[in-house]
Protein backbone atom coordinates (compact mmCIF):
# COMPACT_ATOMS: atom_id res chain seq x y z
CA UNK A 1 0.00 0.00 0.00
CA UNK A 2 1.23 3.78 -1.07
CA UNK A 3 0.13 6.59 0.87
CA UNK A 4 1.14 10.40 1.19
CA UNK A 5 3.51 11.71 3.64
CA UNK A 6 0.81 12.29 6.13
CA UNK A 7 -2.57 10.49 6.45
CA UNK A 8 -3.69 11.90 9.52
CA UNK A 9 -6.90 13.84 8.39
CA UNK A 10 -7.71 11.02 6.05
CA UNK A 11 -7.27 8.39 9.28
CA UNK A 12 -9.56 10.82 10.75
CA UNK A 13 -12.16 11.00 7.94
CA UNK A 14 -12.40 7.01 7.29
CA UNK A 15 -12.62 6.49 11.23
CA UNK A 16 -16.17 8.47 11.10
CA UNK A 17 -16.43 6.23 8.24
CA UNK A 18 -15.81 3.43 9.33
CA UNK A 19 -17.70 4.11 12.52
CA UNK A 20 -21.33 4.42 11.12
CA UNK A 21 -20.55 1.79 7.71
CA UNK A 22 -22.53 -1.25 8.12
CA UNK A 23 -22.08 -4.37 5.90
CA UNK A 24 -23.59 -4.36 1.89
CA UNK A 25 -25.97 -5.99 1.21
CA UNK A 26 -25.63 -9.55 -0.03
CA UNK A 27 -28.49 -9.43 -2.94
CA UNK A 28 -26.50 -11.10 -6.05
CA UNK A 29 -26.14 -14.67 -6.95
CA UNK A 30 -23.57 -16.70 -7.72
CA UNK A 31 -25.14 -19.84 -9.78
CA UNK A 32 -21.83 -22.08 -9.47
CA UNK A 33 -21.66 -21.96 -5.94
CA UNK A 34 -25.52 -21.57 -5.17
CA UNK A 35 -24.84 -18.61 -2.78
CA UNK A 36 -25.24 -14.85 -2.37
CA UNK A 37 -22.60 -12.07 -2.56
CA UNK A 38 -22.41 -8.21 -2.45
CA UNK A 39 -22.01 -7.00 -6.29
CA UNK A 40 -19.62 -3.57 -7.26
CA UNK A 41 -23.08 -1.74 -7.11
CA UNK A 42 -23.96 -2.60 -3.32
CA UNK A 43 -20.83 -2.05 -1.93
CA UNK A 44 -20.72 1.41 -3.69
CA UNK A 45 -24.41 1.84 -1.87
CA UNK A 46 -22.94 0.91 1.47
CA UNK A 47 -20.22 3.36 1.57
CA UNK A 48 -20.88 6.74 -1.22
CA UNK A 49 -22.97 9.25 0.85
CA UNK A 50 -20.77 8.61 3.95
CA UNK A 51 -17.39 8.88 1.98
CA UNK A 52 -18.90 12.02 0.57
CA UNK A 53 -20.00 12.91 4.10
CA UNK A 54 -16.54 13.04 5.79
CA UNK A 55 -14.68 14.85 2.65
CA UNK A 56 -13.56 11.46 1.00
CA UNK A 57 -13.75 10.19 -2.42
CA UNK A 58 -12.37 6.93 -4.67
CA UNK A 59 -10.75 6.30 -7.93
CA UNK A 60 -10.00 3.24 -9.33
CA UNK A 61 -8.18 2.50 -12.55
CA UNK A 62 -6.43 -0.34 -14.34
CA UNK A 63 -3.70 -1.35 -16.21
CA UNK A 64 -2.81 -4.55 -18.33
CA UNK A 65 -0.23 -7.11 -15.93
CA UNK A 66 2.32 -9.72 -17.34
CA UNK A 67 0.74 -12.40 -17.86
CA UNK A 68 -2.73 -12.24 -18.25
CA UNK A 69 -3.17 -10.14 -15.19
CA UNK A 70 -4.81 -7.20 -14.81
CA UNK A 71 -3.93 -4.88 -12.16
CA UNK A 72 -6.19 -2.78 -10.21
CA UNK A 73 -5.84 0.24 -8.56
CA UNK A 74 -7.70 1.83 -5.84
CA UNK A 75 -7.08 5.65 -4.01
CA UNK A 76 -8.92 6.71 -1.36
CA UNK A 77 -8.40 10.69 -1.20
CA UNK A 78 -9.48 13.37 1.25
CA UNK A 79 -10.16 16.96 0.40
CA UNK A 80 -7.06 17.76 2.26
CA UNK A 81 -4.84 15.73 -0.46
CA UNK A 82 -4.29 13.10 1.44
CA UNK A 83 -4.00 9.76 -0.20
CA UNK A 84 -3.67 5.78 0.36
CA UNK A 85 -3.27 3.91 -2.81
CA UNK A 86 -3.92 -0.25 -3.27
CA UNK A 87 -3.54 -2.46 -6.28
CA UNK A 88 -4.99 -6.02 -7.02
CA UNK A 89 -3.44 -7.96 -9.86
CA UNK A 90 -5.94 -10.37 -10.86
CA UNK A 91 -5.59 -13.80 -13.49
CA UNK A 92 -7.59 -13.19 -16.62
CA UNK A 93 -10.33 -15.87 -16.65
CA UNK A 94 -10.13 -15.46 -20.76
CA UNK A 95 -8.00 -13.21 -22.49
CA UNK A 96 -10.75 -11.32 -24.50
CA UNK A 97 -13.05 -8.34 -23.37
CA UNK A 98 -15.41 -10.39 -21.40
CA UNK A 99 -12.56 -11.54 -19.13
CA UNK A 100 -10.79 -8.52 -18.73
CA UNK A 101 -14.59 -7.07 -18.04
CA UNK A 102 -15.14 -9.94 -15.30
CA UNK A 103 -11.31 -9.16 -13.71
CA UNK A 104 -12.26 -5.54 -13.31
CA UNK A 105 -15.56 -5.85 -11.71
CA UNK A 106 -14.44 -8.13 -9.08
CA UNK A 107 -11.18 -6.00 -8.77
CA UNK A 108 -12.86 -2.70 -8.07
CA UNK A 109 -15.31 -4.69 -5.93
CA UNK A 110 -12.98 -6.09 -3.17
CA UNK A 111 -10.79 -3.14 -4.03
CA UNK A 112 -13.32 -0.66 -2.90
CA UNK A 113 -13.92 -3.17 0.13
CA UNK A 114 -10.79 -3.57 1.26
CA UNK A 115 -9.59 0.19 1.29
CA UNK A 116 -13.11 1.42 2.64
CA UNK A 117 -13.15 -1.40 5.13
CA UNK A 118 -16.85 -2.93 4.07
CA UNK A 119 -17.72 -6.17 5.08
CA UNK A 120 -19.08 -7.50 1.78
CA UNK A 121 -18.58 -11.27 1.74
CA UNK A 122 -18.92 -14.40 3.99
CA UNK A 123 -15.78 -15.18 6.01
CA UNK A 124 -14.61 -18.71 5.37
CA UNK A 125 -11.65 -18.56 7.85
CA UNK A 126 -9.04 -18.15 5.40
CA UNK A 127 -10.10 -21.55 3.90
CA UNK A 128 -9.92 -20.82 0.31
CA UNK A 129 -6.78 -18.70 0.88
CA UNK A 130 -4.86 -21.71 2.55
CA UNK A 131 -5.05 -23.96 -0.40
CA UNK A 132 -1.39 -24.56 -1.66
CA UNK A 133 -2.48 -24.50 -5.47
CA UNK A 134 -4.81 -21.48 -6.08
CA UNK A 135 -6.10 -23.72 -8.85
CA UNK A 136 -7.81 -26.54 -6.48
CA UNK A 137 -11.32 -26.66 -6.90
CA UNK A 138 -13.52 -26.36 -3.60
CA UNK A 139 -14.35 -29.31 -1.72
CA UNK A 140 -18.35 -29.97 -2.28
CA UNK A 141 -21.10 -31.83 -1.13
CA UNK A 142 -24.19 -32.41 -2.51
CA UNK A 143 -22.88 -29.27 -5.29
CA UNK A 144 -22.29 -27.14 -3.06
CA UNK A 145 -18.93 -25.48 -1.21
CA UNK A 146 -17.99 -27.31 2.26
CA UNK A 147 -16.10 -25.30 4.68
CA UNK A 148 -12.91 -27.32 5.39
CA UNK A 149 -13.25 -26.69 9.30
CA UNK A 150 -16.83 -28.17 9.08
CA UNK A 151 -17.35 -32.08 9.45
CA UNK A 152 -18.49 -33.54 6.21
CA UNK A 153 -21.80 -35.06 6.83
CA UNK A 154 -25.14 -34.56 5.40
CA UNK A 155 -26.50 -33.10 8.91
CA UNK A 156 -23.99 -29.65 7.95
CA UNK A 157 -25.76 -26.62 6.61
CA UNK A 158 -23.66 -24.83 4.55
CA UNK A 159 -24.05 -21.63 2.80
Amino acid sequence: MNKSESICDLAKALMLVQAELTPAKRDSTNPYFNSTYADLSSVWESCRELLAKNGLCVIQGNSVGAENTLIVETILIHESGQWIQSELCLPLSKNDPQGVGSAMTYGRRYGLAAIVGIVADADDDGNAASAKNGNVRPITQNGRPVALNQPSHSAVNVR
